[in-house]
């Protein structure tokens, strides 16, 4: 396997939880077709014992270890720099895969030379529910996550998305680092939803491979959602003004969607909004989300 470069490079970032570590390590061979593959880990200055752990990983696998916890973004970004591959498959550690989810997303990302990045189906394994099938934005430019808490993923084999979770993600590591990697100001959060932002005004497509389900974890890593109001406040200068765009002509119809089966959540403003929209009637956005 390491006679020739791999032909795909898994990035994981690490920070403690080295019981996931250990199982994802232990899981992910056997749910690759026959692939050159190289695992860079990059441990993000854990103190949990992960370091030892991932040092005694025999090829492919390999370990970066940085100097100081930089948060996800820096560490994706350094392992990105240092793959071997030409294709990136961005992994949390979180995930629980099962053979044959690989294979439909690659399918996906050599579809067309205009594909950017590829996501899937990711499940909440505690309910069974779906927890992401692609994202979608509202019309102030914020993201949500598509098809949530449905039992059944949605109908065909693929849909076109404005934006994909990194939790799974497959992306060309010269259009990853074409872009400048994930903007290392987020920290452990927004970063793969700037990014989409970025894949899009390029010209890029995204797209969801509906055939790749996978289980996640989500939010395992201490300290995820510490920075979650300081991540929020910037996408909401950087990415927000762009997405707001694609969200008023997608918001309207996903919202309804959403609520479809416990129409009695629905916020009335919002679906009072939504409706007009979705009527084709001419209506002013309030500056301020509606809460």
């Amino acid at each position: 396997m390491n006679a020739e470069p791999p032909e795909i490079s898994f990035v994981i970032p690490v920070f403690n939880r080295l019981d996931l570590t250990e199982a994802f390590a232990r899981h992910l061979p056997a749910t690759l077709p026959p692939i050159r593959w190289e695992a860079i880990f990059v441990d993000d200055a854990s103190t949990d014992g992960s370091a030892a752990f991932l040092a005694s990983l025999p090829p492919p696998f390999r370990v970066l270890t940085q100097p100081e916890n930089g948060g996800y973004a820096r560490a994706v970004n350094r392992g990105a720099r240092e793959a071997r591959a030409p294709v990136l498959g961005l992994l949390n550690n979180d995930l629980i895969l099962a053979p044959g989810w690989l294979p439909p997303m690659l399918r996906l990302l050599d579809a067309a030379p205009d594909v950017g990045c590829v996501g899937n189906i990711q499940r909440n394994p505690a309910t069974g529910l779906i927890d992401h099938a692609g994202v979608f934005f509202d019309p102030w430019g914020m993201p949500t996550h598509a098809h949530k808490n449905r039992r059944t993923p949605p109908p065909g084999a693929w849909a076109e998305r404005n934006a994909v979770t990194a939790a799974c993600m497959l992306i060309r590591r010269e259009l990853f680092l074409e872009l400048g990697g994930f903007c290392e100001a987020y920290r452990n959060g927004m970063e793969d939803i700037d990014l989409c932002v970025r894949l899009r005004q390029a010209g890029h497509r995204i797209l969801v491979s509906h055939e790749s389900v996978i289980d996640h974890l989500v939010s395992s890593s201490p300290g995820r959602h510490d920075a979650n109001a300081a991540n929020t406040e910037l996408f909401r200068r950087r990415g927000a003004p762009i997405a707001a765009a694609w969200g008023r002509r997608e918001w309207p119809r996903e919202y309804f969607r959403r609520y479809a089966r416990h129409w009695w959540r629905m916020n009335p403003a919002r679906a009072w909004l939504a409706l007009r929209m979705l009527l084709g009637i001419r209506v002013r956005i309030p500056e301020n989300p509606i809460a």
